[in-house]
């Protein structure tokens, strides 16, 4: 493995330790914490399930996702739409959901097209937590990006834009179809 690779795998690690160390209060993981940022910042407009929006105000940065593959106003926020975003299989992603949906944090809204597109949605308490809470530019920001000259930024979000669809397009296995793995 050569070393930015190894970078990469550290990098990772060390934000999930912080990011489940800081939310620990708020019985959330760092996987079910961006699940629940991804919905809150792809419901377009942010409505609850009544219609009626959350709030006219919304502080936060709604582009934090933006020129992330598979991202896009009006996606649906489904299950095959979140797996498709963060590049899982659907089972990895149902577990997290039930969890969250036992907290209150979201629901699913019935479809005719089946689970897998069942409209997903922050509950109020849900979306309230993000807004409160979350979605707010962090000290771990300051912290990962101490010492990196902002103009750097641009390159640096590319090479790693590069590097990921790099990725997808050699990728060793298939990509996920929502079948489960052969011989699970």
């Amino acid at each position: 493995m050569n070393e930015i690779a190894v970078y990469i795998k550290k990098i990772h690690t060390q934000l999930e330790r912080h990011r489940n160390y800081r939310y620990r209060d708020y019985d959330l993981t760092s996987t079910q914490l961006d699940i629940m940022e991804y919905l809150y910042f792809h419901t377009l407009p942010h409505l609850n399930s009544a219609g009626q929006p959350y709030s006219p105000n919304h502080p936060c940065d709604p582009n934090v996702f933006g020129g992330l593959e598979g991202t896009g106003g009006g996606q649906k926020n489904s299950l095959s739409g979140l797996a498709a975003f963060f590049g899982v299989q659907h089972t990895s992603i149902i577990h997290v959901l039930k969890i969250l949906e036992k907290k209150g944090l979201i629901q699913r809204e019935s479809s005719r097209q089946g689970a897998r597109c069942k409209p997903i949605l922050l509950t109020q308490k849900g979306h309230d937590l993000i807004q409160s809470h979350l979605c707010c530019p962090s000290d771990m920001d300051a912290v990962l990006f101490a010492h990196i000259p902002p103009e750097n930024f641009p390159v640096l979000e590319q090479s790693l834009r590069q590097m990921y669809e790099n990725l997808l397009h050699d990728q060793p296995v298939p990509p996920d179809d929502g079948a489960a793995p052969a011989g699970k």
